[in-house]
């Protein structure tokens, strides 16, 4: 599958040092327009059509949510490319899109374009960058729901209803309150940075827990945690004393 990128950057430097990563490191993404602002962006993305737009947030004149706004019905998806705050960068994960910090890491642009092949055609653009531009407006908000990825599309959960996470390899198994389950296209470590604002912790490299459903802490067999679905989610030794804290202060 070839792509096409339009790549937005005030910084000239950083433009030609993307598009060398991109031809060395992810040649099926063609750079099909340099753009120095956020105008010359707009016009790209309108000329051009790509799939995917690199986009850096702070330059002069126009932001790069502006550039976003232009577009009330998307079609491609944005990867940022940005030196933002840790805050902003969890309202980019709430709309699931994804980010790299600069200077661009080779393998985490990688894998940015992997994870765009495995979900482009999966996505809700529309919903996304309401979602997005939401956070951007009301940042010290958190959504109601969260999009979750499958491989039938996009599931809108609210966190509330989680009651505990599970490794699967590049994918988390989610379990809800009514029993259910969901495969989601997300690791556990990226579950986990966008469940960390509603008390979710991770208690073991495979299991990450909503608190709010832990009904008691068990010592024997190694240690362990029981939810109020009955499941029981084993506790790793080296976060045993950081887990039995926090549940004494929750309890």
């Amino acid at each position: 599958m070839s792509i096409k990128a339009v790549l937005i950057d005030d910084e000239k430097n950083t433009l030609e040092l993307l598009e060398w990563q991109l031809q060395t490191y992810c040649p099926q993404v063609i750079p099909v327009a340099l753009c120095t602002s956020a105008d010359e962006g707009i016009t790209a993305i309108r000329e051009y059509l790509p799939q995917l737009v690199f986009l850096d947030i702070e330059m002069p004149r126009k932001n790069g949510f502006e550039v976003l706004v232009a577009f009330p019905e998307p079609t491609f998806e944005v990867i940022f490319t940005t030196a933002y705050d840790q805050f902003a960068l969890k309202a980019f994960k709430f709309a699931a899109l994804d980010y790299l910090l600069k200077p661009v890491d080779a393998d985490d642009l990688k894998a940015a374009v992997e994870r765009f092949q495995k979900l482009y055609r999966q996505r809700d653009f529309n919903q996304q960058l309401n979602i997005l531009l939401k956070q951007y407006q009301l940042p010290q908000s958190l959504p109601g729901k969260i999009p979750l990825a499958t491989q039938d599309g996009i599931f809108f959960a609210d966190p509330q209803h989680i009651v505990h996470c599970d490794a699967a390899s590049n994918y988390t198994i989610i379990h809800f309150g009514d029993k259910t389950k969901l495969v989601v296209s997300k690791t556990l470590k990226e579950m986990e940075d966008l469940l960390l604002p509603f008390s979710f912790v991770r208690v073991h490299h495979s299991h990450l827990v909503n608190l709010k459903y832990v009904t008691r802490y068990v010592k024997s067999d190694g240690g362990y945690i029981e939810m109020s679905s009955a499941a029981q989610i084993p506790v790793s030794r080296s976060r045993r004393e950081k887990i039995v804290e926090l549940l004494t202060k929750k309890m």
